[in-house]
């Protein structure tokens, strides 16, 4: 459904002619989002070209990565529409999603979600003084205290394991045990699948996944 409304977002741009000024002005602090992100995780994978962030329908937010296209595009919440903070937050986390993109071949593993997360609260509790409280959920505690713990000890230990690995989803045990110093069941936690992790595949998450693939071919196609 979420897919959908992301397809919706590119339709409606497309067949409507209203302003856009705020969509340049989501731009504009990606821009600066990505020069944070790099500074302190390394460089974005600038061989993919970063597209104009999207308000749509959508209950939370995602970023598309098409490698045939080279291209990425952020969609934001229906809520980031109305709330500047939320729209920060969702640029932030997905940022970190897009700085080293592997398209539908493989899903976020528990460090880059988390990683994801933390960066977006650091930039939005930076930016527009918001306060973030953990315990209402085990399972995000779990995943914000591995990532917490991990940059608490050396807060360039991404940028330091990207010199090795640049993609984040493939940072392994192996690394994070060699490179960060992890003990190694903490590292086989944060290499673990994030979805996996949040929700058990179901019977139908082929089904899902073949969804997803035709929903891609139909942005692919908006944006040729």
């Amino acid at each position: 459904m979420e897919e959908l409304l992301a397809l919706e977002a590119e339709t409606k741009f497309l067949l409507t002619a209203n302003n856009r000024s705020y969509e340049k002005t989501l731009m504009q602090e990606l821009l600066r989002v990505f020069e944070e992100a790099e500074r302190l995780f390394g460089p974005r994978d600038a061989s993919y070209q970063l597209s104009i962030p999207r308000i749509t329908e959508c209950a939370t937010s995602r970023a598309y990565v098409f490698p045939p296209l080279r291209m990425t595009r952020i969609y934001l919440s229906r809520e980031s529409g109305i709330k500047p903070w939320m729209a920060s937050l969702e640029l932030a986390h997905e940022a970190i999603h897009v700085l080293s993109p592997v398209g539908f071949s493989r899903g976020p593993t528990i460090l880059e979600e988390g990683l994801a997360e933390y960066f977006a609260q650091r930039y939005v509790s930076r930016v527009h003084g918001m306060t973030f409280e953990w315990g209402t959920n085990a399972k995000a505690d779990a995943v914000m205290r591995a990532v917490s713990n991990l940059l608490a000890k050396n807060k360039l230990v991404i940028k330091d394991l990207r010199t090795r690995q640049p993609v984040i989803s493939k940072i392994d045990e192996k690394l994070l045990v060699e490179v960060a110093g992890v003990e190694l069941s903490q590292a086989k936690f944060l290499s673990a699948d994030f979805q996996n992790y949040w929700q058990p595949p179901s019977p139908l998450s082929k089904f899902a996944a073949e969804g997803a693939e035709r929903i891609a071919a139909s942005l692919r196609s908006i944006w040729n």
